[in-house]
């Protein structure tokens, strides 16, 4: 067993690797308390064998995600069209596929796999992005076919994934006229989109989740003396953990809100976090940990050489910041209720499995700053 630990080695960068054990064992703590031993053996599991899929990815050389993403968009649109087919319906949305007895999510392979596929792109046609077309044809055109595919069972990830490309290509620096002009495409296209749901049945009987999508943005923006009955159940009891937390919190394992709150150790995981540890530990510490991930990723793309290994480095880790402040941003009533979890500290299986394997990849990018050579893999 000593021979066995001294042989693992944990390699790239070690300020990721000291925030990722801290969010675990975060996690940990956050998942025991709101949902107790009947998921916290299940749980400490799935997050165990994400971090060993972490070490495995970690000792990989990046340029080989370059064919993964191709593969990977190809398996994410057969998944994804599976979901229509054989999906498993959860509380109205059919978002899983169950293989062996195990449910999973195709979205989140498809998240990785696209943002995978896209550094790829931009990176080898870098110099083929003159113009408008080139960019739709080579880079726009697949984000929006998966974009696509999840829409109708999962508006908020679609919505994800859409900021993650845009990201992704300014980063790339891909010209801001054209990125303005599909920003600008796509705004339209969901207002029509909200429209449509809203006034006409039409788009209710074809995507019955528009409905929800409608209820959620409508209750958002309420005002006057329906403000507070309108507001969605489980943001008003987010804010009441919250607010009973204050600046120090009740104390680990003292919520009073875990067994009210819908959801409280998955998509409102923070506002438990907020309630038992306070603004400071339970809030501010976690968001300064999800910031020095980014920073740590902007520095890890700074000192490679690989175009392709920066794009990675930087795209896929603000994905996941990304998905945290949402996160948050919803459990504090500034944004409609989406369903995103708390990258590292939600419970759940694929998203563990996915967001570890992220991690993964940005080591390995950080492991081998050097490597300018993707292109045979």
């Amino acid at each position: 067993m000593n021979q066995l630990f001294k042989n693992i080695k944990l390699e790239g960068d070690k300020t990721i690797w000291g925030v990722v054990f801290s969010f675990s064992l975060l996690s940990v703590l956050v998942v025991y308390s709101a949902a107790g031993w009947t998921y916290f053996f299940s749980h400490f599991t799935k997050l165990a064998l994400g971090i060993g899929c972490m070490y495995v990815i970690h000792k990989w050389k990046f340029k080989y995600f370059a064919r993964i993403g191709v593969l990977g968009i190809w398996l994410s649109i057969i998944l994804l069209i599976l979901v229509f087919l054989f999906g498993v319906s959860v509380n109205g949305a059919s978002r899983w596929l169950s293989f062996a007895g195990q449910q999973f999510q195709p979205s989140d392979i498809a998240k990785l796999s696209i943002l995978l596929f896209m550094s790829r792109q931009l990176s080898k046609q870098r110099n083929h992005l003159g113009s408008m077309k080139d960019v739709v044809w080579y880079i726009v055109s697949p984000l929006v076919v998966i974009c696509m595919l999840i829409l109708p069972n999962n508006f908020s990830t679609a919505a994800l994934v859409f900021c993650n490309g845009l990201v992704l290509m300014y980063i790339a620096k891909v010209r801001l006229k054209y990125l303005f002009s599909i920003v600008g495409i796509a705004l339209f296209t969901a207002l029509i989109i909200y429209s449509t749901a809203k006034y006409t049945p039409v788009l209710q009987k074809i995507i019955p989740r528009s409905a929800t999508w409608v209820s959620r943005i409508d209750n958002f923006f309420s005002s006057g003396n329906n403000q507070i009955l309108g507001k969605d159940y489980q943001v008003t009891q987010a804010l009441v953990a919250i607010n009973n937390g204050g600046v120090m919190g009740v104390g680990p394992g003292k919520s009073t809100q875990r067994n009210i709150l819908p959801y409280s150790y998955s998509d409102f995981i923070f506002a438990i976090m907020v309630e038992e540890y306070g603004l400071i530990f339970g809030a501010v510490i976690p968001l300064l940990l999800y910031l020095i991930l980014l920073y740590r990723a902007i520095r890890i793309s700074m000192r490679t050489e690989s175009v392709f290994g920066g794009l990675l480095a930087v795209g896929l880790m603000f994905s996941l910041v990304l998905q945290a402040f949402i996160n948050m941003l919803v459990s504090v009533d500034i944004m409609p209720v989406t369903g995103q979890t708390l990258p590292l500290i939600s419970m759940g299986g694929t998203s563990i499995l996915f967001t570890c394997v992220t991690i993964g990849i940005v080591l390995s990018v950080s492991r081998d700053s050097t490597d300018r050579n993707y292109e045979t893999a």
